[in-house]
């Protein structure tokens, strides 16, 4: 017997509308999951940008997608690195034209990302063990902008994937706290601080 499907009702509005409001955020604090901070990628696949795009197209990329950071992928769709917005207009791909004798945008992402090898990881099975706090000394330890998160593959027995990152500007969004990232050895300490119950 086959379902009956029904159009939901419509209606015309007026020239104007209000916009719902945004609902109270989940306070977090030290002694809460880590987990809540992950970005994970099996809930949503993040676009990524080709290691041999030039800069000025990742650029605009990244602005139209309103994002600090994009995966990068080879040829082959494997990822094999991480760019952030503040890579591509800081002076390191300025710096590469000069060096290597051309324009700017003949430099390629692949010449300004940070490899996967050359970010910090951490398993998932560690980050649901962990708290805010033991994040925010992670954070701390590393001194980088993201932590990726690896996870053991379910369909090929000893092999691991990309399951997501977290981002210090965004442990700074949830707790509320106006810090530079920029000056990371003072924003961690002030974190420190908040998570630990000094707001």
């Amino acid at each position: 017997m086959s379902k009956q499907f029904h159009a939901l009702p419509v209606r015309d509005l007026g020239r104007t509308y209000s916009l719902a409001t945004v609902q109270p955020a989940y306070n977090i604090g030290s002694g809460d999951s880590a987990v809540h901070l992950l970005t994970d990628f099996c809930q949503r696949r993040p676009p990524a940008l080709n290691s041999d795009m030039n800069i000025s197209e990742a650029r605009l990329w990244m602005k139209m997608a309103d994002t600090a950071f994009k995966l990068v992928e080879n040829g082959a769709g494997e990822c094999v690195g991480m760019i952030t917005i503040a890579d591509i207009n800081g002076e390191l791909p300025l710096s590469l034209a000069n060096r290597r004798g051309v324009a700017p945008g003949d430099i390629r992402v692949k010449d300004i990302m940070s490899p996967l090898s050359s970010l910090p990881a951490t398993h998932y099975k560690d980050l649901a063990r962990a708290t805010i706090g033991d994040l925010v000394s992670t954070f701390r330890a590393v001194h980088e902008e993201y932590i990726l998160v690896v996870d053991n593959d379910r369909y090929h027995e000893g092999e691991q994937y990309l399951r997501g990152v977290i981002s210090a500007a965004q442990l700074v969004e949830k707790l509320h706290i106006p810090i530079d990232l920029e000056h990371r050895a003072s924003s961690f300490s002030e974190i420190v601080n908040v998570v630990q119950g000094n707001f």
